[in-house]
């Protein structure tokens, strides 16, 4: 029944060229509700393999922080997304967010920084992946790619996708790559909620000169390899900065970079 249906509905937009209605307009991306079971799954599983900073240490406690007045000015309460934050002891220099919302900072990132404001802007670039469902549109842009672009096999494979979502290792829901479009995105939207949160917005632009002057001559640091940096990018954000014609407040150095 349900692939006569498929059929009927692929013979009557070809032929009569009929919007499909929202609720199926992306049959592959995961829903709201999806990607918060999804990323609860995958943070579960690194609280139990990673060493996990414990919540009184103070980069855990900064972190928290930090992110806590981000989330002040950004979040509505409609998204249902569940916010966590913490830091894994690793020389890695790398961070992420897992779909719905769980954060995680490696101690080789936070080494590399010296403010405040340099961590807001990588936490409000990660939190506005999440926010705008990132992941979710990369995984449904991956799974069209794997299928192409047939559209009845899209309408006749599409449920069983979804259902199969419990089997997505956690190595996809943190290694699946952003489109370019989205990482500009998480610049631009990143940096406005840094400085409706009260933050100096040169940070976010300093991670990337930092991290992109320690990645010459060598493999570059684990942040980059899903985050592409160039110096088109660091201009960009530069171009912004200097729009926004204000005077931003001094920025404030971390507890263990004084």
């Amino acid at each position: 029944m349900r692939k006569n249906w498929a059929i009927a509905l692929a013979a009557s937009i070809a032929i009569g060229g009929m919007s499909v209605a929202p609720a199926i307009a992306d049959p592959f991306k995961p829903g709201k509700g999806d990607q918060v079971k999804l990323g609860k799954r995958a943070a579960d599983d690194i609280r139990k393999k990673e060493r996990v900073l414990p919540a009184s240490d103070e980069r855990t406690r900064t972190l928290r922080r930090v992110a806590s007045r981000l989330l002040a000015v950004m979040d509505d309460g409609k998204d249902p997304w569940q916010y966590s934050f913490d830091v894994i002891e690793n020389k890695q220099v790398n961070a992420f967010a897992l779909p719905g919302g769980p954060t995680f900072f490696f101690t080789g990132l936070l080494d590399r920084l010296s403010t405040e404001d340099q961590l807001a802007g990588v936490l409000a670039h990660e939190l506005t992946h999440v926010r705008r469902e990132h992941w979710a549109y990369a995984y449904r842009d991956s799974q069209q790619r794997a299928l192409g672009l047939n559209l009845l096999l899209i309408f006749t494979r599409a449920n069983s996708n979804v259902a199969g979502l419990a089997s997505i290792a956690n190595d996809v829901l943190i290694e699946l790559p952003f489109a370019r479009k989205h990482e500009t995105q998480a610049d631009e939207q990143g940096m406005d909620i840094m400085v409706k949160a009260g933050f100096n917005p040169t940070g976010i632009k300093e991670v990337f000169e930092i991290l992109s002057k320690a990645s010459s001559g060598g493999k570059p640091p684990e942040f980059l390899s899903t985050h592409p940096n160039d110096k088109s990018r660091i201009k960009h954000l530069q171009d912004r900065i200097d729009k926004l014609g204000r005077t931003f407040p001094a920025q404030k150095p971390l507890p263990w970079a004084r």
